[in-house]
């Protein structure tokens, strides 16, 4: 069984390797930290802290790109290309199949992440702007909201096209980001349909907000360790809640 899931996680992660939008990404990437310099005489004495919220913020939005751009094709392209027919009528069962595109997907987002995060350093080291290794915690909880868009986009890439599949990917991470103001705007407004649609929302969406802590790590604030763990546990359910219902679609496709 771990077999079979490692060859499609390992088979996945050599295709998405290869894929110039994944390289194309992890470039620009690069180059936007590279840019923080031109912002340098606009930061008003707060060089420093403009460089880190700019180099993670770029690491941030780059990954989730390449989660949403690679994972919205994941499993489309298996089935477009009808080498799916191949891998299933071999001994593998359609959640192990699910699970290794998720897992591949997953260790090009971490090489990506790894990447970006040691260029991110490289940069800060170049600007003199301080290294702190603190900032490492906002790149771990990115990671784990990766974890959760990322089976965001494998469940609507067993239902959708790659353009539909990414539009929808895209969409949950931007409301994902607003869920506070969803229920704010639940018990504001006098409308009841405002208000059931707004809880629904709220409670269905992840809750992208609990990775992001960006703004403490920049200004040195103290770190809530409860609230990281919780953060962690959260992305691990919510994810195997996704796959879980990413496998229920699958199986019913004919195959």
């Amino acid at each position: 069984m771990l077999g079979r899931i490692r060859g499609i996680a390992l088979n996945t992660f050599r295709e998405s390797i290869r894929d110039r939008v994944l390289l194309t990404l992890v470039v620009f990437s690069v180059l936007v930290m590279g840019a923080s310099r031109v912002i340098q005489p606009l930061a008003l004495g707060e060089e420093s802290k403009v460089i880190k919220d700019m180099g993670l913020s770029a690491i941030t939005l780059f990954c989730v790109l390449i989660a949403i751009l690679v994972g919205g094709r994941l499993v489309y392209k298996e089935v477009e290309k009808r080498t799916v027919y191949i891998i299933l009528s071999k001994p593998v069962r359609r959640w192990e199949f699910i699970l290794g595109k998720y897992f591949g997907l997953l260790a090009v987002l971490f090489v990506s992440l790894v990447i970006m995060t040691a260029c991110f350093y490289v940069v800060l080291v170049v600007l003199r702007a301080g290294a702190p290794l603190v900032l490492l915690w906002s790149v771990l909880l990115t990671f784990f909201e990766l974890m959760v868009l990322t089976a965001v986009a494998v469940l609507f890439s067993t239902f959708t096209t790659p353009i539909t599949g990414s539009v929808f990917t895209f969409a949950v991470y931007f409301v994902g980001h607003l869920t506070r103001d969803l229920k704010l705007l639940a018990a504001m407004s006098p409308s009841p349909v405002v208000k059931v649609v707004s809880f629904f929302l709220y409670y269905l969406l992840p809750n992208l907000n609990n990775f992001n802590i960006r703004n403490d790590v920049v200004h040195g604030a103290l770190l809530n360790p409860v609230g990281i763990a919780l953060a962690v546990l959260y992305a691990v359910f919510y994810s195997a809640t996704l796959l879980l219902l990413s496998t229920a679609i699958f199986d019913r496709k004919e195959f």
